[in-house]
C-alpha cells in the first residue's frame, strides 16, 4: 500500500496513470523525429544554418499555436485537444517516412513538414500541463505535476537518445516508423482515461483571454521569473540537446553518427537519473535551492563540452546539461502548478511554455548562424558563458529565486 504522503500517489490514480505512460510513449517517440529530422538535414546539406532552420520551423509555429491551445484548454475538452495534435502529428511522421523511402525528403520539402507538425504540435503541450489537475484531487497535484515534468524531460531526453542510436545504426527511416509507432500506442493508452470537469469560464475574446494570462503573470514576480528562466535555458541551453546536438557531434568531435549518439544517450541518461530523483524525492529540496543548482550546473555542462577537444569530456559535459535539464524542467513546472488558479491554468502554462519554444528556435538560429561564421565551439562558451552570467545576476537581484517557493493560489 502507497503511503498517503507518498510522492508516487498520483500514479494509484487510473486516468493519471494511462495519460502518464500515453504521454511518455508518444513524446518519446516524438522526440526522436525532433532529432531524426536536423541529423538528415546536417547530413543533405552539411550546413549548420540549415540545421538550425529546420528546426526553426517546427518551433515558431508551435509558439504561435500555443496560445491558442491555452485558451482552449480553458474552454473545451483538454483531451480532445490533445488526441487531435497527436493524431495531426501521426501523420506528418507518416509523409516523413513515405517521402524518405521514395527518396524525395530535401530540404525544402523537410521545411514545409516541420511547419506542418509544429502546428499540430502547438496544440499538444498547453492541455498536457494543464491535464493534471483533472485527473488527480488536489492533494496529489504536485505528485502529478513531477510525474508529468518527467515525461516531459525524460522524453526530450530518451528521445533523441534512441535516436542516435538508431540514427547511428539505420539512418532516418526506422527513426521516421517507430515515432510512428509512439504515436499509435500513446493514443491507445490515452484514449480510455476520464477526466472529472473543468470550472466554468467566461469566454471572451481570444485576444482578451490571452491577455489576461500574460497579466495573470505580469502581476506576480514568482511567475515572471518562470518565464523569463525558462526562456534563457532554452535559448543558451537546452538548444545544445536538441537542434544543434549534430553540430556539436560533427563540427567540435568530428564524430559524425558516432557522436551524435553518444551524446544524445548520455544526456538521456544524465535526464533520467536526476529526474528519477525529483519525482522520488523532489520534496526534500526547496524549488528555489534546485533550480539555483540546475541554472548554475547547467551553464558548467555546457562550458565544460565547449572547451574541450575530447569525447570523454563532451559526455560529461552533456551528463552534467542533461541532469541539470531535468532538473530545471521539474522545478519549473512545480512552482507555476502550484500556484495558478484553475480557472487560469491552460493559459498560464501556455505562456510559460511560449517562453521555451521562443527560446529554442532564436537559440538555433542565432547559434547555427554563428557556428558556420565561427565555430560551434566559440558558440558552445559564448551561450555557456552568456547562461553563467544570467546565473549570478538572477541570484543576487532574486535572492536565490526564493519566489519558487511560494504554494498559495
Amino acid at each position: 500500500m502507497i503511503p498517503p504522503h507518498s510522492s508516487f500517489r498520483a500514479l494509484t490514480h487510473r486516468g493519471f496513470l494511462l495519460f502518464f505512460i500515453g504521454v511518455s510513449i508518444a513524446t518519446t517517440g516524438q522526440f526522436m523525429q525532433s532529432l531524426a529530422v536536423p541529423f538528415y538535414v546536417n547530413e543533405l546539406t552539411d550546413s549548420n544554418f540549415w540545421v538550425g532552420g529546420s528546426s526553426f520551423a517546427v518551433l515558431v509555429p508551435s509558439l504561435i499555436m500555443t496560445p491558442v491551445a491555452g485558451i482552449w484548454s480553458d474552454r473545451v475538452s483538454r483531451k480532445a485537444i490533445l488526441i487531435g495534435s497527436f493524431l495531426l502529428q501521426l501523420v506528418g511522421s507518416a509523409v516523413f517516412l513515405v517521402l524518405y523511402i521514395a527518396d524525395l525528403l530535401s530540404p525544402w520539402p523537410i521545411i514545409g513538414l516541420q511547419l506542418v507538425v509544429g502546428v499540430a504540435s502547438g496544440f499538444q503541450w498547453a492541455p498536457t500541463q494543464a491535464m493534471t489537475s483533472l485527473l488527480v484531487p488536489p492533494e496529489d497535484l504536485l505528485s502529478a505535476v513531477r510525474f508529468v515534468s518527467l515525461s516531459f524531460t525524460a522524453g526530450r531526453a530518451l528521445g533523441p537518445a534512441l535516436a542516435g542510436l538508431v540514427l547511428l545504426n539505420w539512418g532516418p527511416g526506422p527513426a521516421f516508423a517507430i515515432t510512428i509507432v509512439g504515436f499509435v500506442l500513446g493514443l491507445a493508452f490515452m484514449a480510455p482515461m476520464r477526466l472529472r470537469p473543468s470550472e466554468a469560464v467566461n469566454r471572451e475574446s481570444f485576444r482578451e483571454e490571452f491577455r489576461q494570462g500574460v497579466d495573470y503573470i505580469r502581476h506576480r514576480r514568482a511567475m515572471r521569473l518562470v518565464v523569463v528562466t525558462s526562456f534563457v535555458v532554452a535559448s543558451l541551453g537546452a538548444v545544445f540537446a536538441f537542434a544543434l546536438v549534430a553540430s556539436v557531434a560533427d563540427d567540435m568531435f568530428s564524430l559524425g553518427d558516432g557522436g551524435l549518439g553518444w551524446l544524445t544517450a548520455t544526456f538521456g541518461f544524465g535526464s533520467l537519473v536526476v529526474g528519477l530523483y525529483m519525482t522520488w524525492r523532489g520534496d526534500r529540496h526547496a524549488r528555489s535551492r534546485a533550480e539555483m543548482a540546475a541554472i548554475g550546473v547547467y551553464a558548467i555542462g555546457v562550458l565544460l563540452t565547449g572547451a574541450t577537444p575530447w569525447l570523454v569530456f563532451g559526455l560529461l559535459g552533456y551528463f552534467i546539461f542533461g541532469a541539470a535539464h531535468v532538473a530545471h524542467g521539474v522545478t519549473m513546472n512545480s512552482s507555476l502548478q502550484v500556484q495558478v488558479e484553475e480557472k487560469y491554468r491552460g493559459r498560464v502554462m501556455s505562456v510559460w511554455l511560449m517562453s521555451v519554444l521562443a527560446g529554442l528556435p532564436l537559440g538555433s538560429l542565432i547559434g547555427g548562424l554563428l557556428g558556420d561564421l565561427v565555430s560551434m565551439r566559440f558558440v558552445m562558451l559564448l551561450f555557456g558563458g552568456l547562461l553563467a552570467v544570467f546565473w549570478v545576476i538572477t541570484t543576487i537581484r532574486s535572492n536565490g529565486f526564493a519566489g519558487l517557493d511560494a504554494d498559495s493560489r
